[in-house]
């Protein structure tokens, strides 16, 4: 790296640390979270004082008693919670873990930095951190106790060591590094766990990857690794009807359109409270093909136009669709720099102005890219681009199958800034070309 990149690095950084820790400093709450939030707490409290995983509220009685172990929610957020435990989870519990995530904020825009310089270069790479850092979903998730902060996080580490082990082929380490931070992250958020299996088989089917079977048998070995405690955990338990299957309401929550029941807008974001059938769909998986399958045979252009079309803008939206919160803010918050410091506002107003091109631009260079590697320019890595490009339209096309919402999209757009990135950095090239061209003033 020249000079002024490491100087340009070290100013990111610097920004990131100082946008981070204001928000954390001064971002004020109506209460330590919702019901997402609480049941992370569970784990993270029961694990602490029983040595039990469950997501039974017993931190809220005066004298609980051993909690009923379960298995559903992955344990990667709640261990990290316990971590910061002292007691019970007071204020100063919340405290110490949203400084904490401040910190997995700055260092997740050190490893943007760090994964589009790799890819594409110092000066998409400068671009991409700043974006980063300035995104305001990327600050306020910091401030939550919620999965997305360490998920983003652990999410590029993998990825990074995924670009290092591409350029690196031949040696072992980084694609086992790989493998292990990709394997924690599936532990936070187990969205993408289905690419472990099938990148391996991927590898095996196609011709041209075969070469690279040992590499990839490596990365998936490490993930299987982290991964299979918690597999065989699960695996020890006994089945629990009352306990919620979250691969079915995934596919539940996701099947109701614009996240609305009947199309009611007072219903939004928490459409199958008010569904009369949700006991039958969630009872069963027959239950669920049954009732979604009615309701797309009875109105089959909306059903389509949903899972094609407003589920992947629903997942790459702006707004949350969380009642009462919406805009960067997935709970409701008292206050926020954004609504009073000038530099947090120019900062929300520049990127809610440039989200929807980045995204857009984001998905048309990834599909160059997955076609063409090399149409995008000089200065860039055409297997790392390609890797980038698979994974952010592998994360669309799950969240089409599940629920896309819009606070589940927001790990990936560091990724789809770096693919339009370079994108608009080709485009640029492309036209300073033309016009050095003689005859063209």
């Amino acid at each position: 790296m020249r000079a002024w990149t490491w100087y340009a690095l070290v100013a990111i950084v610097l920004f990131s640390a100082w946008v981070q820790w204001t928000a954390v400093r001064e971002t004020r709450f109506y209460n330590l979270g919702g019901p997402d939030a609480g049941s992370y707490l569970s784990y993270a409290y029961n694990l602490r004082e029983f040595a039990t995983y469950s997501r039974s509220h017993t931190w809220t009685e005066t004298r609980p008693s051993p909690p009923i172990p379960d298995a559903v929610s992955p344990p990667g957020y709640p261990l990290f919670l316990a971590a910061f435990l002292r007691g019970g989870p007071d204020y100063a519990f919340h405290q110490r873990v949203i400084s904490a995530q401040a910190g997995l904020g700055v260092l997740t825009t050190l490893l943007a930095f760090l994964l589009a310089l790799r890819v594409a270069g110092p000066g998409v790479a400068c671009a991409v951190g700043i974006l980063v850092a300035m995104t305001p979903h990327l600050v306020t998730i910091s401030t939550y106790l919620l999965t997305e902060s360490l998920f983003t996080c652990l999410l590029l580490a993998a990825t990074l060591a995924l670009v290092i082990a591409l350029q690196q082929r031949n040696r072992v380490l980084p694609w086992a590094l790989a493998g292990l931070m990709f394997g924690a992250s599936c532990l936070v958020r187990p969205t993408l766990q289905l690419l472990v299996p099938l990148s391996l088989l991927v590898v095996i089917a196609v011709p041209r990857y075969r070469p690279w079977l040992k590499q990839v048998a490596i990365a998936v070995a490490c993930a299987c690794v982290v991964l299979l405690p918690w597999f065989t955990y699960k695996a020890s338990l006994r089945a629990n009807p009352d306990q919620p299957d979250l691969l079915r309401a995934t596919l539940y929550h996701g099947s109701f359109p614009d996240f609305m029941y009947d199309g009611d807008r007072g219903t939004k974001g928490f459409a199958y409270r008010f569904d009369p059938q949700a006991a039958e769909v969630m009872s069963s998986y027959a239950g669920l093909g049954h009732v979604v399958g009615q309701r797309m045979a009875a109105d089959p252009l909306r059903y389509l136009r949903w899972y094609f079309f407003g589920k992947p803008k629903a997942f790459l939206s702006w707004d949350n669709a969380s009642p009462g919160a919406g805009d960067a803010f997935i709970e409701p918050v008292v206050d926020s720099p954004f609504f009073h410091r000038t530099s947090f506002r120019l900062m929300h107003a520049f990127m809610y102005g440039w989200h929807w091109p980045l995204m857009l631009l984001g998905i048309a260079a990834a599909l160059a890219a997955l076609r063409r590697p090399g149409l995008l320019g000089a200065g860039v890595d055409p297997p790392s681009l390609r890797l980038v490009s698979a994974l952010a339209i592998t994360a669309i096309a799950l969240h089409m199958i599940g629920a896309p919402y819009p606070r589940y999209g927001i790990p990936f757009w560091p990724l789809f800034y770096l693919l339009a990135a370079t994108g608009l950095a080709w485009a640029f090239r492309a036209l300073r070309d033309r016009l050095k061209k003689p005859g063209i003033d």
